[in-house]
Parts: structure tokens; C-alpha cells; sequence
């Protein structure tokens, strides 16, 4: 999240084998009308985003990015995520994205209406208040590379 900012202009890139299967809202609690009208324009914008400044400067195949569009129309780079179950999928699932259909016609979710807006559904932890220590069930899940 960018603090300040409206929620509604980021969005989570999923990106499988260096190919980009499917953009979501980030933030499937709300429905934003504004979406609805820009969809078109950020997806494109996302789009150029990766293309020109991720894709060929990334070691893994396969990982999420969350971006942010800003009013006019730059992306912001905010986090990089990995390509396993921990990260949430948002507005997918885990088997539609790795399904071989978002490989050949990815696909941008935004909530389209009221009645498309998922409750309860926690978009964040942030990693402080985790217990990691040994004996509290979490551990390492995947492995995710930097360059």
C-alpha cells in the first residue's frame, strides 16, 4: 500500500513462466466505479509496465508483483511476491492461474460490481507480527530469487 494513496490504483501482476497470465485489484473488499471506466487504460499501462521495465531484469520464471497507477498513468513498482500458495491470488485461484487458458488469454479482475466484492478476505500480514519462531507452524513454503 502506498500511504496516502488511493487503494483502488494498485493491483497485483501474476507472472508464470516470464509470461503475464492475469492482473487483479488488490483490494477486493470495495468495488471502485472508477475501474470500471479505466480498466482498459491501466491494463495496458501494466502491461507496458512489465514488458519494458521487469520482465528482462528478473531471475525467476515465475512471481507476482504488486504495482500501483498512478493519476497519470505511471506504474509504481511496490513489491515483489512469490509464485506459491502464501502469496494470495486475489480475485483467482491458484489452479486458474496456472491454468494453460491465462497462459494464451491472460486476464485483468477488478471487482465489477457490489455484488462482486469479496468480505473478509485479508489482503496483507504484515511479516512483524508473524511468529516465526520454531514450533509456530510457519516455515518456508517456497523459494523466491533476487538478482
Amino acid at each position: 500500500m502506498v500511504p496516502g494513496s488511493p487503494t483502488e490504483r494498485e493491483f497485483r501482476v501474476f507472472i508464470r513462466n516470464n509470461v503475464l497470465v492475469g492482473i487483479s485489484q488488490r483490494e477486493v473488499n470495495t468495488f471502485y466505479p472508477i475501474l470500471t471506466e479505466k480498466k482498459h487504460d491501466m491494463e495496458k499501462v501494466i502491461d507496458e509496465f512489465y514488458m519494458d521495465k521487469v520482465s528482462m531484469g528478473f531471475e525467476s520464471e515465475s512471481y507476482t508483483l504488486d504495482v500501483y497507477v498512478r493519476k497519470d498513468m505511471k506504474v509504481k513498482l511496490l513489491d515483489f511476491n512469490p509464485w506459491c500458495e502464501i502469496t494470495l491470488p486475489l480475485l483467482f485461484t491458484w489452479a486458474e492461474l496456472e491454468s494453460e487458458q491465462l497462459m494464451r488469454e491472460p486476464e485483468f479482475r477488478i471487482v465489477e460490481s457490489q455484488f462482486g466484492v469479496r468480505p473478509g478476505l485479508k489482503t496483507a500480514v504484515p511479516y512483524g507480527y508473524l511468529d516465526t519462531s520454531e514450533g509456530s507452524g510457519w516455515g518456508i513454503i517456497c523459494v523466491f530469487h533476487y538478482t
